[in-house]
């Protein structure tokens, strides 16, 4: 089956939800593909169309969770730090179960590093286009890092607190303390 068809790609959020759903109270170890079909309302025949085990299924998730986020945010001249929020704020909202599952369940910290990585990367280009500069000095990687843990912790907290906050309320927020760092930034 094409992963553009869409029966797989109903499956795959089934699976993506039933996974970060089980995820909440057991690591993956300890999660078995009945549990997981069960929980997903699948057969396990279904499962065993798309992936080899409940590792194949994970590291599927976590390569186009990756391949999302770099599409959402890569650096274009025409992004701006507001378009990085509208566009983070979308997806976190939209595919809560797959943030959750990597981010806020999966207790991997070299997850939560790459995502760091690579929305610190895009943001210093959007930085040095922005300002016109042509290097990245030690002192805007401090900066970035600072702005960046921040802004995911931010969202973090949204997530876990079941999107307390609407979608423009957050985007409000995220660009409140942007504007604020923006005033002492180099």
């Amino acid at each position: 089956m094409n992963k553009e068809d869409r029966r797989f790609k109903k499956t795959e959020r089934a699976l993506a939800e039933a996974l970060s759903k089980l995820m909440m109270d057991k690591k993956i170890q300890s999660i078995t593909i009945r549990e997981l079909t069960e929980t997903a309302d699948l057969h396990r025949s279904t499962f065993y169309k798309h992936y080899t085990d409940i590792y194949d299924l994970y590291e599927q998730l976590e390569m186009q969770f990756f391949q999302d986020i770099n599409q959402l945010i890569s650096f274009d001249s025409t992004h701006s730090y507001e378009d990085l929020y509208i566009n983070l704020v979308e997806y976190v909202y939209h595919h809560s179960f797959v943030y959750k599952l990597f981010i806020t369940y999966s207790n991997g910290l070299e997850v939560q590093e790459k995502m760091k990585q690579l929305i610190e990367k895009n943001y210093l280009e959007i930085w040095l286009y922005e300002d016109k500069k042509n290097m990245i000095t030690e002192e805007m990687k401090y900066f970035t890092t600072y702005h960046i843990q921040g802004c995911l912790s931010v969202l973090n907290y949204w997530v876990e607190t079941n999107f307390a906050y609407s979608k423009k309320e957050m985007l409000e927020l995220l660009q409140k303390l942007n504007n604020h760092l923006e005033r002492i930034m180099p």
